[in-house]
């Protein structure tokens, strides 16, 4: 079903990828619809965001089986699905059928599960600009192996981010008004991460215009240490460590609002 005057994109040549057409094909229920094909080289876990209204998403693989399924309502709506080597179809429909042809996009990342070890992580993305009811929201998995103290370096400004344990817990958070990594290393605030597995939310800013490559990495932190060498708390980390607090009752309050990624 798929149109073969449009290009098949291999998901795991590239961290990123964007499905756009418009429904101007029939579905199998009658509703206005467009069928996209994309393939696989690697097994991979990939995260699924369309990102119009009243639209139903449902990819399946090349035995004709449902891999996952997306139903936007009034916003943005996300999924994940691991998907092993083939090719697959994603069938775009509207939910309201009186409204007649529409465009559509349907970003498709690569989820990325980040192993923290004793020497830290590291995590590369690309964040999107928003746009069309998507508010450019990322979700990630880390696994702490070897707990620790860390610090977080980011690369991405006017960035909010939030790290949430199994239970929901915030961990970890900030809103970095410039690149992290500019700041003081003694400066900066440190996150107390025990093993297990965390999930984190990044929201990029909202003034951002075009994709953007940004990188964050946990960089281990002696806790005991201080601009004046000491473990006496300075100023300037009872400062942070107060406005820490702060972003982590926003994050708190923040994550039961549903904005998808």
């Amino acid at each position: 079903m798929a149109d073969l005057t449009v290009s098949v994109p291999n998901l795991s040549s590239s961290a990123f990828s964007q499905l756009k057409g418009t429904t101007t094909r029939v579905g199998a229920d009658g509703a206005n619809a467009d069928y996209r094909s994309f393939t696989v080289s690697k097994a991979g876990e990939y995260n699924f965001k369309v990102n119009d209204t009243f639209t139903n998403v449902e990819i399946r693989n090349d035995r004709n089986e449902v891999v996952t399924i997306l139903k936007s309502q009034a916003e943005a709506t996300d999924a994940s699905a691991r998907l092993g080597p083939g090719t697959y179809t994603a069938t775009i429909s509207q939910a309201n059928r009186a409204a007649g042809a529409r465009d559509y996009s349907l970003d498709i990342s690569e989820k990325q599960n980040i192993l923290v070890t004793g020497a830290g992580a590291m995590l590369k993305g690309t964040a999107q600009p928003p746009g069309n009811g998507d508010t450019g929201v990322q979700k990630h998995t880390f696994n702490v192996v070897q707990g620790g103290t860390f610090t977080a370096n980011l690369t991405l400004p006017d960035t909010r981010w939030a790290m949430m344990d199994k239970d929901g817990k915030v961990v970890a958070s900030s809103d970095s008004l410039k690149p992290d990594e500019q700041e003081n290393f003694l400066q900066k605030p440190t996150y107390k991460l025990e093993p297990g597995q965390y999930s984190m939310v990044l929201v990029p800013p909202s003034k951002l215009k075009t994709p953007t490559d940004f990188q964050m990495s946990f960089v281990p932190r002696d806790p005991s240490l201080s601009e004046t060498g000491t473990s006496q708390e300075s100023a300037i980390s009872k400062t942070l460590r107060e406005r820490q607090a702060r972003l982590q009752q926003w994050a708190s309050e923040a994550k039961t609002t549903k904005t998808s990624a």
